[in-house]
């Protein structure tokens, strides 16, 4: 993934929140709509003054589109976060600020999320994210890492949000044997595959990547607040 091609995503899910079409984005922000085409496809660098003017008309922030195009590239980028040694730690204080001033806060949450993501860098940006809408959260490195620490905080834990190829033990069988322990357990997945080339039923929650933090928080709030299907957490 490249930035140009997070700028994009960033542009599109505003976009659809405020119920623009490409022609009203170009006419309220003075931006041609080929070059706003260009923008969301991820085929245009967006310069400077095009972030202002965007966020403008899109009533943000110029900072905050930045922060999530950063955000979504190196979540989805997990070679960048490796390459990177997490460092350019993104400032995630001014950030979800920014964020939850812009009408995010009904997604802030007290519950306990247990991240499940072979991938270091990836697992801290995640916690820092959930940490900053109030959540508590529990980190395990791959699928065997999660079912003992599922184990061990299972009466705290109300939503497992875990990566799906993973080494020792993978996501899906690790989700079976959570569910066969508890069935009611809340499980979200982070995956570039779709629901149906992963043989998904109707218990199965995935967020697909790409996705932006505004997605995940939203797909999380959404989920923790379905009913179990047992009646357990």
């Amino acid at each position: 993934m490249t930035i140009e091609e997070a700028f994009g995503i960033v542009i599109r899910r505003l976009r659809r929140e405020r119920n623009l079409s490409q022609e009203k984005l170009s006419t309220a922000s003075s931006l041609d709509r080929k070059f706003i085409s260009n923008l969301e496809g991820g085929k245009q660098q967006p310069s400077l003054v095009s972030v202002f003017a965007l966020a403008g008309a899109l009533n943000a922030t110029a900072s905050s589109l930045l922060y999530e195009a950063e955000f979504i590239l190196k979540i989805n980028t997990p070679e960048k976060l490796r390459i990177d040694g997490g460092c350019g730690k993104i400032d995630w204080i001014s950030s979800m600020e920014i964020m939850m001033n812009n009408g995010h806060n009904c997604y802030q949450g007290n519950e306990t999320i247990l991240i499940v993501d072979d991938e270091k860098q990836l697992r801290d940006m995640l916690s820092d994210f959930l940490a900053s809408y109030g959540y508590n959260v529990i980190l395990a490195e791959d699928g065997q890492d999660a079912l003992d620490k599922f184990q061990q905080n299972h009466q705290e834990i109300n939503l497992v949000v875990m990566d799906v190829v993973m080494p020792r033990k993978d996501g899906i069988t690790c989700f079976r044997e959570i569910k066969e322990l508890h069935p009611g357990t809340k499980v979200l997945f982070m995956s570039g595959y779709r629901p149906d080339h992963l043989h998904a039923n109707d218990d199965f929650r995935m967020i697909q990547k790409p996705f932006s933090p505004v997605e995940m928080i939203k797909a999380i709030r959404k989920v923790l607040e379905e009913p179990a299907p047992s009646g357990e957490k």
